[in-house]
C-alpha cells in the first residue's frame, strides 16, 4: 500500500507539471513524434535461494510525443512495449516437509527433488515513460541528446516454462519401514519432466529510464534518424505471493515462490528510430495568397486563351500571350516587392542583436516566428535566395569586425537551415562596422549596430 501511494503521487506530480511545460514557447518545431526500437540486456533480476540465476535478453518498442521547452530542453511522454527474460537452474535441490498419510494415518517425510531443473521466465510490459531531454548541436546535421525520467509499467504477459530436467517426489517412512517410496502416483509419488504456467506479479510497477544518443537531420526534410543507448531500472518489487515452489500438485514457478525475496526489471542496450518534426508555420503579413504561379498553371491558362481564336487571328493570340506573360512578370515583381517590404519591416522591428564580441543569436518569440516565416517562404518559392549581412559596432580593428560580422551572419544562417531552409539558398556575408544603423556615439547606439540584416532576392 505504501508503494502504491508513492506511485500515485509521482504520477499526480507529472500530470500537474505537464500543462505548464506544454505552454512553453516552441523552437524550430511545434512537436515531434519519436518511433524507436531497441534491444540488449532485458533481465528479470532476482536471487533464487539455492539456485543459479542467468540474466536474459529482450527488446523494446516505443512511440513518444516530444515537445520542446526551449532550444536545449524538451519533455516527452508516450507508450511502448518491452520484453524481459531470465533463466534459473537448480542442479540438485531437495525440499522436505512433514506429512501424514491419509490412508493409514502414518507420518512421513515428503521429499521433492529437482535435478538439472532449468526454468525460463518471461515478462512483457506495457510502459508509459515521462522523460526530460537535453540537446547539444554539434553541427547542422548532428545533435547530441541525453534524457532521464520515470516510467510506469504494467505486466501484460508473464509466464514460465521448464526447458529441461526432472522433478521427482518421494515419501520417506522412517517409523514404519525406514525406506523411501517413489514412482507411486496413486500415493502422490511421481516424476515430472516439463511444465509451464503463469507467474503471479504485481499489477503495476515504476522505474527510472536514461537515454544517451544522437539525432541525424536531413535538409529539405522534417524527418531525422536517432541512434543511442538506453538504461532502465525498475525499483518496484514485482514479487507478489510467496508460495511453496511445489505444493504436491502444482509447480508455481520460481518468481512466484518463496525461493525469491525481491524481483526487479533491469534493461540496457542500443536503440534506433525515426523522428518526425511538425513545424508551426506563422504566415507572413499580407502573404496569405499563393506566392507563385507554377509554370504548368500558366501554360494551362495560355492554352485556354488560344483556343478562343481561329488561325487567322494568330497575331491577336501572340499579343494576348505577351500580355499574359507581362502580367505574370508584373505579379511576381509585385510579390517580391511585398516580401522585401515585409523583410524590411521585420529588420527594423524584430531586432536580432548581439552582445559585445559575441556571435550568439539571443532567441525570443519574435525571432523564432521570423525564422519560421522566412523558412516557409523560401521553401515554397523556387528561385528566391536569402542573404544575411552581419554588422558590428566600431570597437576593435576592421579585420576583426569583418570576421565577427561573418560569424554573426553564419549563426543566423545555421538557424534558418536547421528550421528547414535549403542550404544552397541561404548565404552569409559581412560588412563589419562599415554600415552602422546609428552613429557609434554611445553604448546604446553601438548595441543597435551589433546586428544582422536579411535581404531576399
Amino acid at each position: 500500500m505504501r508503494d502504491m501511494r508513492i506511485y500515485k503521487r509521482l504520477i499526480l506530480m507529472l500530470m500537474m507539471a505537464c500543462p505548464f511545460i506544454a505552454s512553453a514557447q516552441l523552437t524550430m518545431y511545434d512537436y515531434y513524434l519519436d518511433v524507436t526500437a531497441g534491444g540488449g540486456l532485458h533481465s528479470i533480476q532476482f536471487s533464487p535461494e539455492d539456485g543459479n540465476h542467468t540474466p536474459g535478453s529482450g527488446a523494446e518498442l516505443k512511440l513518444a510525443y516530444r515537445r520542446p521547452i526551449n532550444d536545449q530542453w524538451s519533455w516527452s511522454a508516450g507508450f511502448g512495449f518491452s520484453w524481459y527474460n531470465a533463466r534459473t537452474l537448480y542442479e540438485d535441490l531437495r525440499l522436505t516437509r512433514p506429512e501424514v498419510d491419509a490412508q493409514n494415518g502414518e507420518s512421513y517425510e515428503y521429499r521433492v527433488i529437482f535435478t538439472d531443473w532449468k526454468e525460463k521466465q518471461h515478462i512483457a510490459n506495457l510502459e508509459i515513460p515521462f522523460v526530460a531531454s537535453y540537446y547539444y548541436p554539434l553541427n547542422e546535421k548532428w545533435t547530441l541528446t541525453a534524457g532521464a525520467g520515470l516510467k510506469v509499467y504494467f505486466p501484460i504477459s508473464n509466464y514460465f516454462k521448464i526447458t529441461r530436467g526432472t522433478l521427482q517426489t518421494k515419501g520417506y517412512y522412517e517409523h514404519l519401514t525406514n525406506i523411501e517410496y517413489e514412482n507411486l502416483p496413486q500415493h502422490g509419488f511421481f516424476t515430472q519432466e516439463d511444465c509451464e504456467g503463469k507467474a503471479t506479479l504485481r499489477k503495476v510497477g515504476a522505474g527510472v529510464t536514461v537515454d544517451l544518443g544522437a539525432y541525424r537531420s536531413f535538409h529539405h526534410s522534417d524527418m531525422s534518424l536517432y541512434m543511442g543507448l538506453y538504461f532502465g531500472y525498475g525499483f518496484t518489487n514485482l514479487g507478489k505471493e510467496h508460495q511453496p515452489l511445489f505444493d504436491g500438485k502444482d509447480y508455481v514457478g520460481v518468481v512466484s515462490s518463496d525461493r525469491v525475496d525481491k524481483l526487479h526489471l533491469i534493461s540496457a542496450g542500443v536503440k534506433a528510430g525515426i523522428t518526425f518534426g511538425f513545424p508551426r508555420i506563422y504566415p507572413l503579413p499580407e502573404m496569405q495568397h499563393e506566392l507563385e504561379m507554377e509554370d504548368e498553371n500558366f501554360a494551362f491558362i495560355l492554352a485556354g486563351e488560344i483556343e478562343r481564336f481561329e488561325d487567322s487571328e494568330l497575331e491577336d493570340v501572340l499579343r494576348i500571350a505577351r500580355e499574359l506573360a507581362a502580367a505574370e512578370e508584373a505579379r511576381k515583381a509585385r510579390e517580391l516587392a511585398e516580401v522585401k517590404e515585409v523583410v524590411k519591416w521585420l529588420n527594423n522591428n524584430v531586432k536580432v542583436e548581439f552582445k559585445l564580441g559575441e556571435a550568439v543569436v539571443q532567441m525570443n518569440d519574435e525571432i523564432q516566428s521570423y525564422i519560421n516565416d522566412l523558412t516557409h517562404y523560401i521553401k515554397t518559392t523556387p528561385g528566391r535566395k536569402v542573404i544575411i549581412w552581419g554588422h558590428t559596432c566600431n570597437l576593435g580593428n576592421e579585420a576583426k569586425n569583418i570576421e565577427l560580422g561573418m560569424q554573426r551572419a553564419e549563426a543566423m544562417r545555421n538557424l534558418l537551415i536547421k528550421a528547414g531552409c535549403p542550404i544552397d539558398r541561404v548565404m552569409a556575408r559581412s560588412k563589419g562596422s562599415s554600415e552602422p544603423l546609428v552613429p557609434n556615439t554611445c553604448e546604446e547606439n553601438r548595441r543597435k549596430n551589433r546586428r544582422i540584416e536579411i535581404v531576399v532576392k
